[in-house]
């Protein structure tokens, strides 16, 4: 049987009411993982909402979305955090980051939010993506804007294609309205271009495997003391 994963969800971490009831869905919608998007400052806080719902039997992964506005700020960023979070995720608004963020090994997901005027993926930034790059079912289907954000999507979706650039579909859900099936989004995916396999993918073994390599990155024995790292294969640029 295929497990389907969900890394995008932002819930309000002091709502467990509505996290509740994102988990009863989630359950009844066959998610079995997801990534919940938790800020630095929020890591221990956050305890109460992860238990809620691993109790409902949904495994979950810690995912930081980084939203930097420069080269620098990037780095820094994931120099800090790589090795804190399950899930690493770039926001990309600016051209710069964007070369950057698709190319750095320690960026597992990059995603181009809708209200971006234009879109820079396709091309040569397509071409050299080694991060998976997100759709958005929220940001896809709410809103106004939305004739453009379909058209935006299916372009990146071609390219994506096209380069054979890893693919990963999420909801980027608040609360339970916004969430879908990963069956639904498979769907909505392959309808704006991705073979259908690798529609399936994009909401299983994909976001699966991410979470999978990161925790076996994490679960690595740290150096002894004394013992310096000169070099980390996956964290090249």
């Amino acid at each position: 049987m295929r497990a389907y994963a969900d890394l995008h969800l932002c819930p309000p971490l002091d709502d467990l009411a509505n996290a509740r009831s994102m988990a009863n869905l989630l359950t009844e919608l066959e998610t079995r993982t997801v990534g919940l998007v938790v800020p630095p400052e929020r890591m221990v806080a956050s305890r109460a909402i992860v238990d809620l719902f691993k109790s409902s039997g949904i495994d979950v992964a810690t995912r930081l979305d980084l939203k930097p506005r420069s080269r620098e700020e990037l780095l820094k960023g994931l120099r800090r955090f790589r090795n804190r979070y399950e899930v690493i995720a770039v926001e990309c608004t600016v051209p710069v980051v964007s070369r950057v963020a698709v190319r750095d090994r320690r960026v597992d997901i990059v995603y181009f939010p809708k209200h971006q005027s234009r879109n820079i993926f396709w091309g040569n930034l397509a071409k050299s993506c080694r991060a998976a790059l997100e759709f958005n079912m929220s940001e896809m289907i709410l809103g106004p804007g939305l004739e453009t954000a379909l058209h935006r999507v299916k372009r990146e979706i071609e390219a994506a294609a096209e380069t054979s650039a890893t693919v990963v579909g999420s909801t980027k859900a608040s609360n339970p309205l916004e969430l879908r099936s990963a069956r639904d989004i498979a769907a909505i995916l392959h309808v704006f271009g991705l073979p259908f396999d690798a529609a399936l993918r994009a909401v299983s073994s994909i976001p699966l495997a991410i979470v999978t390599k990161n925790r076996l990155r994490i679960g690595k024995p740290r150096p002894e003391e004394g013992v310096r790292i000169l070099r980390r294969s996956e964290d090249g640029e």
